[in-house]
């Protein structure tokens, strides 16, 4: 007996000679570990389809404990114009891939919500020609309203901006953001990236990556700053 589902690749390691371990987030049964045997050779070759958030369509044999489960085989999902060849789409997708990788790592129950966020947001910024600098901001804004903490947007006239719980306030609590960065945050989310401009200059992009990342730390139990951080800095300098 099989199971089948989509998923998106969070990352891979290499197992053995010849086989490879998967961690996706699938459609259908939430995040999965997976083990693609033979996968550098023969028919079976797949590790061409083996990039960070790239869409699969996977069949395998399913286990009733958590251990790895038998990749049967696997082909191509969605398949993106320009993501991966521009090198600005494609930093961005490996830093959010690796935040992905910690965040839903426990998302075991199927969530066809936030299967929805993924892919739609993934295609939207695939198809955006200009102006999507402010991509990975708006994208982490809108991954912690599924993964429970998102900001209460009210009061935005308030000088603070509480980091602990999520609120404008009217005073400096103990985790909390200047009155610049609280603009920042009034900013972002009220940002539509459907828009033709980017909401930030490059001085408050990388200060409001600060604190949206300060907000994942504060929100999720051993939350660490992506390996990428440097090169997506350094990509918008």
């Amino acid at each position: 007996m099989t199971e089948n589902t989509k998923a998106f690749v969070l990352s891979y390691l290499k197992y053995g000679d010849s086989s490879l371990i998967i961690r996706c987030y699938t459609e259908k049964f939430g995040f999965k570990s997976f083990i693609l045997k033979n996968s550098f050779s023969g028919k079976r070759k797949k590790n061409h389809l083996l990039f960070i958030l790239n869409e699969v369509d996977i069949t395998f044999y399913p286990k009733k404990t958590h251990s790895l489960e038998l990749i049967k085989d696997m082909y191509q999902g969605y398949i993106f114009k320009n993501t991966y060849s521009d090198i600005v789409k494609s930093s961005i997708v490996t830093f959010i891939g690796e935040i992905l990788n910690q965040t839903l790592k426990n998302e075991e129950i199927p969530n066809a919500s936030l299967y929805d966020f993924l892919k739609t947001n993934l295609i939207r910024l695939d198809d955006k020609e200009h102006y999507f600098a402010d991509f990975h901001l708006y994208f982490l804004l809108g991954l912690s309203g599924h993964i429970g903490f998102y900001p209460l947007h009210t009061h935005a006239e308030l000088p603070y901006f509480n980091l602990s719980e999520g609120v404008f306030s009217p005073e400096a609590p103990h985790n909390f953001s200047g009155e610049e960065n609280a603009r920042l945050w009034d900013t972002l989310l009220t940002y539509d990236f459907n828009l033709s401009q980017n909401c930030f200059n490059s001085s408050q992009r990388t200060q409001m990556l600060n604190e949206i990342l300060t907000y994942y730390e504060i929100h999720l139990t051993n939350f660490k700053r992506p390996v990428s951080l440097d090169i997506l800095k350094l990509i918008f300098e």
